[in-house]
Formats: structure tokens, sequence, C-alpha cells
């Protein structure tokens, strides 16, 4: 996961008076070149936004609003001694204070938007890499909670981007934006989908797509261990399903009841039509000899694909009637692939439910019934733990005061009471 620290530093030179806020920078800094966007009338503070690749983005705001808005900021501008007062603070005030931020300019810019109440120029319905950017920024600077106004009509229009063409080429981000915002439904979502769509590049390394490394996202160090288990595991199930009918058909006795053979009638011949049409089917799709679970680099996406192209040719009887027809004969890959991937359980760790947690309430999302369940089930536990912490202590607490009530100061205490 992304650092939430922040990217830039105040930048500062000598100054006479006592560094309360941010000390200027020299004037004949190389940023006259650079756009201006100035956020308000009284605006004290210069934020120069530099990327890698484009010249850097100068906005002029209001220091105290910003510094309201998030502890990183605050802290970047005051040094942890903002609102204290001395003699100079007229003299500061004169002062054009700078400050550096590294990050996606449009981003910072709708962050300050907002501080500054521009709600007119705040997008209704911003694009996924809009968010995506927004997200990062609220995130690294921790003001997601100035979100709140907008976060859930933001956060309805990705609650079908499962379905979207493009979704498995820009999940992370999706998924990246459900974790800023809380939304749980969404977050499992895009799990499912980077676990369905990633797979193994010649470097050993877990990829999506598009063969960008899921390491090199912003996912949770936990979370990218889950998908990776999660992707192995789902694989072999699949794999193995492949692999029973096969080794059953080429192995079984003469004498077993058949399996795949719906109709119960030439059964022996069916099944060996189908045996004799797969494997030939399967060598052709890359998939025989079927391959060992850790050696297999494709997603698990791709190998579903390559299965449900895969047609067995039906047995066909001499003088059957059409209800007597083998065409409804297989053997049971499609249904096994169906229940793996229905059976696909992605656990998260308490540690990202408890942030899905504190996101959704940060930002006004309301909690999907797991996250509720998930909710009850913490506080219960918070209660029984407390309520335990005070059994423990209370027995030696009660044989404390016994042995004050019995000790000779007490009870020279009690005497002269009762007298």
């Amino acid at each position: 996961m992304e650092s939430t620290e922040p990217q830039g530093e105040a930048s500062q030179t000598p100054t006479q008076t006592p560094p309360r806020a941010l000390t200027p920078i020299p004037e004949t800094e190389a940023t006259s070149g650079s756009p201006v966007m100035d956020f308000h009338r009284d605006a004290d503070l210069r934020v120069i936004v530099e990327t890698p690749h484009d010249e850097p983005t100068v906005y002029m705001v209001c220091g105290s609003a910003i510094a309201c808005a998030s502890l990183v900021w605050r802290s970047m501008l005051y040094h942890n001694t903002a609102y204290s007062h001395d003699v100079e603070d007229e003299t500061k005030h004169e002062q054009i204070q700078t400050i550096r931020l590294n990050g996606d300019p449009e981003a910072i810019g709708l962050l300050f938007r907002i501080i500054h109440y521009d709600f007119k120029h705040v997008p209704k319905e911003p694009t996924l890499d809009q968010l995506f950017e927004l997200g990062k920024i609220a995130c690294q600077y921790r003001c997601t909670h100035i979100l709140y106004p907008w976060a859930n009509q933001w956060i309805s229009r990705l609650s079908d981007f499962a379905a979207e063409d493009n979704c498995y080429s820009e999940c992370h981000k999706a998924l990246y934006v459900a974790w800023t915002f809380g939304e749980l439904k969404l977050y499992r979502d895009m799990v499912d989908a980077l676990i369905v769509s990633s797979g193994i590049n010649a470097h050993g390394k877990i990829v999506n797509i598009a063969g960008q490394p899921l390491e090199d996202m912003l996912i949770p160090r936990d979370l990218l261990d889950i998908i990776v288990e999660t992707r192995a595991c789902t694989i072999a199930k699949i794999l193995d399903a492949v692999k029973t009918p096969i080794h059953a058909l080429s192995h079984g006795k003469q004498a077993q009841r058949s399996t795949y053979c719906r109709i119960g009638k030439d059964s022996q011949a069916c099944e060996t039509m189908m045996l004799g049409s797969i494997i030939p089917a399967l060598t052709k799709a890359g998939l025989f000899p079927i391959p060992e679970p850790e050696r297999f680099t494709g997603s698990i996406e791709y190998l579903q694909n390559k299965l449900e192209m895969i047609k067995t040719v039906p047995y066909v009887g001499k003088e059957w009637m059409p209800h007597m027809s083998h065409e409804s004969c297989n053997l049971g890959i499609g249904e096994s692939i169906t229940v793996c991937l229905k059976g696909m359980m992605v656990p998260l760790s308490g540690s990202i439910m408890s942030w899905m947690s504190d996101q959704a309430k940060t930002c006004g999302i309301e909690p999907t019934q797991e996250l509720k369940d998930w909710q009850q089930k913490s506080e219960d536990a918070s209660l029984e733990h407390a309520t335990e912490s005070d059994l423990v202590h209370h027995p030696k607490n009660q044989v404390k005061e016994e042995r004050d009530s019995t000790s000779p100061e007490s009870a020279q205490e009690n005497s002269e009471t009762a007298s």
C-alpha cells in the first residue's frame, strides 16, 4: 500500500523571526513561468505541485484552511506549533509561505476547491481515473473526510463496474477507490476480478491482464498474499476437475456404474467416445497432459474460456428414439468450474475490515451487511474483553480491600467510629 506520509516538504530559508509558520523561499526561484491558480483573495500560501514530466503547477491557497482540512498539511505548515500566538504574528501574516507537494495536480486542485468552498467546480460524475488520483491524494494527506458530501454519489457509479468491458484492466483502480471510501461490496468485486484475471509472468511475478505486477500497485500487502493464494488454490481445483473424469474413465473398472453417461444404455461406448474426443481437444488447447497447478501461468479467466470451448463428441447409437440421444452426456467439467468459482472464498484480514469500517464511517458510505456483521462482532469482542479484564482485576481489588479493612490502622479507625 502506498504510504500515507506526505511526499512534499516545506521550503525554508533563514529568517530573523521565530518560525511559528513556514518561512518564505527566495523570490528568485524559477516558478514565475508556471501557471498560478488563486483559490482565495486572502491566499497566503503558495503550493507548488511537482510532477515528473510536466512543469510544476502553482496554487495560491489559505494556509489556515488547508491546515484545518489535513493534519498532514498542518504539520507541514506549522510544525505542530499551530495557533501559538506571539508578537511576530502580524509580520508573518504579511509573508507568502511556500510548500511543495508531489502528486496529480488536478486531484490536489479538486481538494483545494472543496476546502475553499468552491463547490460549483466539483464534478458530479468524475471518471474512474479522476477518482483514483483523488483517492491517492486524499489518503496520502489524510483528508478523505472532506469528500463526505460526494462520496455516495461517486461510488454508486461504480456499483456495476464488474460487468464493464475494461474491468480486468482497470479493476486495480476501482479497488483503490473502494478502499478510499470504505465500499466493501465494490472492494470484494474488484478483488475477485484481480484474482480471476491475474497470471504469472516470465519472472515469476503475479501480474494483471495488462502485465503490470500487482506488487507495484496500491494494494495492501496482506491482500496481495490473499490474491496469490486464492488464485493458486482455485486453479488447482479447476485442473483437478478436468483430471478427475479423465483418470476415472482411463482407469475405471468395467463393472462400475456409469457416472458420466446420462442415458444408462451403451454407457461404456458413450464414455469411451467422450474420453476419446476430449483428449485431442485438450491437447490442441495446450492443456494436455494436464499441467501441474504451480506450473500453470495463465489466468483463471483464460483457463475457464479454454475449457468452455472444449466439447465432447456424443455417442450415436443405432435405431434410437430421440429421447435416447447421448447429446446431454458430458464429463461434468463445466459444472465443476462453476462450483469452483462460486466457492472461491476470499477471506479479508482484520486490518482490512477495520480500515474499511473506519473509511465507511468517515465518508458516509452505508455499510454492507457483511461490514455491519463484522462491526457488531468487533464491538461484542471488545465488550467481552473488557468484561473479562474486570473479572480478572476485581478479585484482586477485593482482596486488597479486605486486607485494608483488617489492618491495625483500619481496626483502630473502626473502633473509634464505633465508640
